[in-house]
């Protein structure tokens, strides 16, 4: 329980850096503009929000089972898939679009998310609300891989102290 709690305030840690970066790249839209419509900054972009989530991981705690290691961040899935929900009911149950008029009903998802909002846009994929679902999984996958590699680099040090012996 207490490694979901450190990655939900881990997935916030993010989602707040991302905002910002966000609020930057808008603020700053006619000088930067030109920088984010290069496809080599955007791969940059999004192998960094990736890579965000999976050194996260790195944080969480191994003294668990290893088999439980991508279910650490599930508060997190949890909350989205309870948003997505939410927002799903109100907005009239239609899985493959958001109509315009009913987009402002997303927007706290979104903020949520914003990472992965962000990663939606610098590739261009579009707000489909069965593809937001799927999202959800996401940050425990990542910060799964993350806690995946804690481990092998642990194991790796140990036999190396070991061999050294």
């Amino acid at each position: 329980m207490i490694n979901n709690i450190k990655a939900l305030l881990l997935h916030l840690a993010i989602v707040i850096v991302s905002s910002i970066l966000l609020i930057i790249f808008v603020a700053t839209g006619p000088t930067l503009g030109k920088y984010t419509t290069n496809i080599l900054s955007r791969i940059f972009l999004i192998i960094i929000l990736t890579i965000s989530y999976v050194y996260m991981g790195t944080f969480l705690n191994i003294s668990k089972n290893k088999k439980y290691d991508f279910f650490n961040g599930s508060i997190i899935s949890l909350i989205g898939i309870g948003l997505w929900t939410y927002i799903f009911s109100i907005t009239g149950k239609n899985l493959l679009e958001v109509p315009r008029e009913l987009s402002e009903y997303w927007i706290l998802f979104n903020i949520y998310y914003t990472p992965f909002t962000m990663i939606d846009f610098l590739l261009g994929i579009p707000t489909i609300p069965l593809l937001l679902l799927f999202e959800n999984l996401l940050p425990s996958i990542l910060m799964g891989c993350g806690l995946k590699y804690k481990r092998l680099k642990l194991r790796k040090c140990i036999e190396n102290s070991v061999d050294g012996m």
